[in-house]
């Protein structure tokens, strides 16, 4: 491969809990995506769709663990009106990311 070249290869997997990701690993992760020109800009119009389309998701908590969700707060006064089944076998959430889910979501699992 010539060295002038840029990696620029991007792999997106769905996977079977629907979190789109770039690989196996966390080096090229999807929440780095908000950080990449030519993706960022269009990242809006993914999770506006994605609200629309989906009531109910299913995730794991690593994923939120990863997000941040954790640390925060949910400040506004009605939920988002998703649902989300939270798979977490270690935990990774703690209880303050499941208070936020617990607000933020319609139903939470």
């Amino acid at each position: 491969m010539d060295s002038k070249r840029p990696y620029t290869t991007l792999f997106l997997i769905q996977s079977l809990d629907g979190k789109i990701t770039t690989g196996d690993n966390d080096s090229m992760d999807t929440e780095n995506f908000h950080k990449i020109t030519g993706i960022k800009e269009g990242m809006f119009q993914y999770y506006e769709l994605e609200k629309r389309m989906d009531r109910v998701y299913v995730n794991s908590g690593k994923v939120f663990e990863k997000v941040g969700f954790n640390e925060k707060v949910w400040t506004k006064d009605k939920n988002d009106g998703l649902s989300f089944v939270v798979i977490d076998n270690r935990p990774h959430l703690n209880l303050g990311g499941c208070e936020y889910l617990a607000k933020r979501c319609e139903t939470f699992f």
